[in-house]
């Protein structure tokens, strides 16, 4: 058993991540993973042969089926209100919703109109096919669910498979709770996962390789950095990994340097072509159709194009955010990348938390990788390119989600890092300690890791909530020395005793004299 999980960690994640996604996919909710009804929207729009969105009357958005509206409708109270609620009874009956595709309406989704078909060109494909055959919406949304999952599963066990080191660690990063979350949904983020993992695999393997590397692994290595760079091109420094190559092995492409050059080149402008185009579609708030706007994912202060000619004007400023907000975000993150479920509402305790670093700094530290480790100089490059993409990362947030010259970035979840975190622990590579086989503890660790977040989700959404009911009186007769009134619970004191009033009263003696926008 022991010798089965050490030689086929491939086979066992591949196991792992289908078995426990699959209780994912029946736990969860509709629409309860972050943005996920505007993804299901992009991708039946893309389905549709309309690779960019179009602006539209000062909207971003497409057209889609009224019946697509339909089934979104019954769980969108559920978003960031962890008193909200829901049945499986409730989620059946949206089966019974047909597709009727000649029945439109035009849908507002301006945040995944910033990212390029690319990161949509699975979930399109099957939305294309199950609505060929007349699926209901609630079907298709499930299939492209169950589809996600089962392509990033193959995905990242061909990652596993061929990667020469740290393979147990990979398996494990890639089965946290967030990662199966996210990489079983609709998300543009599954492809960018994918490719991530999958590059960092690529190179590993020719890494760590004693055969020379020809023109074909040159081209899978820059096919993959091509759709990385067009699915997130904040991520294009993960590229840089290349630079690892001992360039005495490279044959038949003219040079390290040139094929060096020509990769760092086509991923450059790869990026800043798709840049240009979110730019060019991108509309702020104070320009948004003002009909629609407030019931949008937007921020009203927020301008990518004026934040940009603030960061240009203000020297160090944006350093200065980068640093602070990694300091005051740090329990978003932190906490986001193990598993924050929900739309960022339903959080595991901290110790589930912290226990989970251990594991992973254990693995690290001392899975055994039969000798391979990185030396200082390859860590140094490692340690620059992961710096370089958090902070390009935490950049394209401060653009779209910050207000104008804010001083901290509010919005760090998680699930940002999960393509370029591996490396991180990566970096822990020794020759010292590496040495340890510990596949069951690995195993069991997952399984009653995935049981908990399976627990924390069920109970999030379909067990109410048991409140303790305290009955709260004031008569406005007393204020205390703070000149707050007093209630028939000590502990308990109420605002604004300065509006205590003598000139009306209904039993006793004073009342309270409020005005407009006053409370207590």
């Amino acid at each position: 058993m022991v010798e089965f999980l050490k030689n086929k960690v491939h086979n066992v994640f591949l196991f792992l991540s289908i078995s426990i996604g699959v209780l994912y996919l029946i736990v969860t909710p509709p629409f309860q993973v972050p943005d996920e009804v505007n993804h299901f929207y992009k991708s039946y729009q893309i389905a549709n042969g309309d690779f960019l969105t179009k602006k539209n009357d000062n909207r971003l958005g497409g057209f889609v089926p009224t019946s697509f509206v339909k089934i979104t409708e019954p769980f969108l109270h559920l978003r960031w209100n962890t008193n909200g609620k829901t049945q499986f009874s409730s989620i059946n009956e949206q089966f019974s919703v047909k597709l009727n595709e000649e029945s439109k309406t035009f849908v507002d989704f301006p945040n995944a109109a910033v990212y390029s078909p690319v990161s949509y060109l699975p979930q399109s494909l099957i939305v294309l096919v199950l609505k060929s055959f007349g699926a209901p919406p609630l079907i298709i949304y499930y299939g492209v669910k169950l589809f996600m999952l089962i392509f990033w599963s193959f995905c990242i066990w061909y990652s596993i498979k061929i990667v020469p080191i740290y393979k147990w660690l990979l398996s494990f990063l890639a089965l946290l709770p967030m990662s199966i979350y996210i990489n079983s949904s609709l998300s543009a983020d599954v492809v960018t996962n994918i490719l991530g993992f999958i590059f960092i695999a690529i190179i590993l393997k020719l890494y760590y390789s004693s055969e020379k590397i020809n023109i074909k692994d040159f081209l899978l290595v820059l096919l993959v950095a091509v759709l990385l760079a067009s699915a997130k091109f904040v991520y294009v420094p993960i590229v840089f990994l290349f630079f690892l190559l001992n360039k005495k092995r490279i044959e038949k492409i003219g040079s390290f340097y040139i094929g060096f050059t020509v990769l760092i080149i086509v991923s450059f402008f790869t990026a800043l072509f798709w840049s240009s185009i979110i730019g060019n579609i991108y509309i702020p708030y104070n320009d948004y159709n003002i009909i629609y706007r407030d019931g949008l994912d937007l921020v009203k202060c927020a301008n990518l194009h004026e934040q940009v000619s603030y960061i240009s004007k203000n020297g160090i400023y944006i350093f200065e955010v980068f640093v602070k907000s990694m300091i005051s975000s740090f329990q978003m993150y932190y906490k986001g990348y193990v598993g924050t479920f929900g739309w960022v509402d339903t959080q595991m305790p901290f110790l589930v938390i912290n226990t989970t670093y251990v594991f992973i700094f254990l693995i690290a530290f001392f899975e055994n990788n039969n000798g391979y480790v990185f030396k200082f100089k390859q860590k140094l490059i490692v340690l620059a390119i992961i710096i370089s993409t958090i902070c390009l990362i935490l950049l394209s947030q401060h653009l779209t989600w910050d207000c104008v010259g804010s001083d901290t970035i509010s919005t760090i979840q998680g699930r940002y890092f999960i393509p370029v975190f591996p490396l991180l622990f990566i970096l822990l590579s020794n020759s010292v300690f590496n040495k340890y086989n510990l596949s069951l503890v690995i195993v069991f660790s997952i399984v009653l890791l995935s049981s908990f977040s399976l627990f924390t989700i069920y109970k999030r959404y379909y067990v109410d909530d048991k409140f303790t009911v305290v009955k709260i009186s004031c008569d406005l007769e007393n204020v205390n020395q703070e000149n707050k009134f007093t209630t028939n619970i000590k502990t308990v004191v109420l605002e604004n005793g300065a509006a205590q009033s003598s000139n009306f009263s209904r039993s006793l003696n004073n009342s309270i004299k409020l005005h407009y926008g006053d409370s207590f």
